[in-house]
């Protein structure tokens, strides 16, 4: 249970206040599912009406940059300049919606940005029509995402020493509030009524005064703490609010290691609703090379595969309702040692993935449901995603396996014939390979598969600069927005992706 530690006033208006609050029925907590959606350089935010905003930083770092979607339309309107300033130079910017209001953060420095250094000239920023903002510079050190209020009408910002509001009553206010024992990251919520929220872990001498500290307080009224039960609460790990009822505490690159700390209304007291399944009772946790590890897709179970002598491969799935693991059950025998090679992506993929290598060659334990398992061979070619990571798909010399939610396992008859092609999904029953016509190896067409073999697109692809050199192998890298693949010879490489668009694709090259 959380405990309540402060003056007995603070504490009776607080305790009232739920009382009056309680009436109504409490909405399901947001997810992870429910953040912004990372872009390069910035990020998109749902509205209300149906709408979306898009927010980033020109290449140049001298402006932020918005356009809105038209749901009703579905188009993009033409991008304005949310923010230009004389000297000013912004490398990120993060943001909250509510209603068709966005409150922003814009992470800046004068004459320059470096982004191994905290920004200290950050701006904030806030509009209700998407068109004409209001901006304030925070104070000091400052690049936690904003706050806003259901209604969209208020803001909070975390600065150094305390945080920025804006109100209808007051305006853009700063305001001072003691969070002893912060080190590491914190988050700012706000209410429709301009209460606030603070949540952080606060350190301590020992590990055992470690606690997650919740401080709420309205205008410059007595600040009511709470204390909740978080593991690792004082851990330099993420700690971002979705919304002004929930928040999300752990190393979000896997939902097994997020705790999920929310309340039923704005007024009501903040409790852990979701532990992090890392940390639930009923997994069998085990040790080594081939040890737990998770794996997820939204909409799909969580599952936990881990193996016991490095060769027969153990699940284990997650009961979100229940808070608990289930039972322990075989899902296949490798050909060992076998240990989990390093597969992270930015974005989820749409099935279960996980690769492993087994006596030196790589192979993919795939799902597509999370109770029906396929083990692919990825040794000669890597794994093929598409652009939006919902397909993959794995290829040999005479075919291509592609893996889909929509109809699970599908064979098609056209596999990849040299050693640098690379095969991805197109579809959920097709594909497209990146080949050459010449004797060197390195990429020069793209084809799409069709029911007898493949056919030529007319995409150009961007020639590698490999002059004398011919390609050996390719890798895939998963850091960026869309997948792309690293084609290396001896002395040179090359890095492309593959993404759609209009009704056909474009070929990228990504330079470094």
């Amino acid at each position: 249970m959380p405990r309540l530690v402060g003056g007995g006033i603070a504490v009776a208006l607080l305790a009232t206040t739920l009382a009056a609050a309680r009436a109504e029925v409490a909405p399901a907590p947001a997810t992870e599912a429910d953040l912004p959606r990372e872009t390069t350089r910035g990020v998109v935010v749902d509205l209300a009406d149906g709408d979306r905003f898009a927010v980033s930083v020109s290449r140049n770092l001298r402006e932020v940059r918005g356009r809105r979607y038209d749901a009703a339309t579905g188009t993009w309107g033409e991008r304005t300049v949310v923010l230009r300033r004389k000297n000013l130079f912004c490398g990120d910017v993060d943001a909250r919606a509510a209603g068709t209001s966005v409150a922003l953060i814009a992470e800046c420095d004068r004459f320059g940005y470096a982004e191994d250094q905290a920004p200290t000239h950050s701006q904030a920023l806030w509009s209700d029509d998407l068109v004409t903002w209001r901006v304030h510079r925070l104070e000091g050190e400052a690049y936690e995402e904003p706050g806003i209020s259901p209604d969209g009408r208020s803001a909070v910002w975390p600065q150094y020493q305390g945080h920025l509001t804006l109100t209808p009553a007051e305006g853009f206010g700063s305001r001072t509030i003691s969070l002893p024992g912060q080190e590491y990251t914190e988050t700012a919520t706000i209410a429709d009524d301009g209460r606030v929220s603070v949540l952080y872990g606060r350190n301590g001498r020992r590990e055992a005064d470690c606690r997650f500290t919740v401080v709420t307080r309205l205008g410059d009224g007595e600040p009511v703490r709470q204390e909740l039960d978080v593991p690792n609460a004082c851990s330099d790990s993420s700690l971002v609010n979705v919304d002004a009822l929930t928040v999300l505490f752990g190393d979000r690159t896997s939902p097994a290691y997020v705790t999920t700390i929310s309340r039923p209304d704005q007024s009501s007291a903040w409790t852990v609703t979701a532990v992090a399944p890392s940390a639930a009772p009923g997994l069998v946790e085990r040790g080594g090379r081939a040890g737990t590890t998770y794996v997820s897709s939204p909409g799909l179970p969580l599952v936990a595969l881990s193996s016991a002598d490095r060769s027969a491969v153990d699940v284990q799935e997650y009961d979100a309702l229940a808070q608990r693991w289930g039972p322990l059950r075989p899902l296949t025998t490798l050909p060992g040692p076998c240990h989990w090679e390093g597969a992270f992506s930015s974005q989820p993929f749409g099935v279960l993935v996980a690769q492993v290598a087994c006596a030196g060659r790589s192979k993919a334990l795939v799902s597509t449901d999370g109770s029906t398992w396929t083990t692919v061979q990825v040794a000669s070619h890597p794994l093929g995603v598409s652009a939006d990571r919902r397909w993959v798909s794995s290829s040999t010399r005479r075919s291509t396996t592609v893996f889909s939610r929509e109809l699970g396992r599908v064979v098609l008859p056209v596999g990849a014939t040299r050693r640098c092609d690379v095969v991805l999904p197109s579809g959920p029953g097709s594909a497209l390979r990146l080949t050459t016509s010449r004797a060197s190896g390195w990429p020069t067409v793209l084809q799409e598969s069709t029911a007898s073999g493949w056919r030529r697109t007319d995409t150009a692809v961007p020639r590698a600069r490999a002059r004398n050199d011919t390609c050996r192998r390719v890798q895939v890298d998963l850091y960026g927005t869309a997948p792309s693949y690293t084609f290396s010879g001896r002395l040179h490489s090359t890095t492309l992706s593959v993404v759609p668009r209009g009704d056909g694709w474009k070929v990228r090259r990504t330079l470094y």
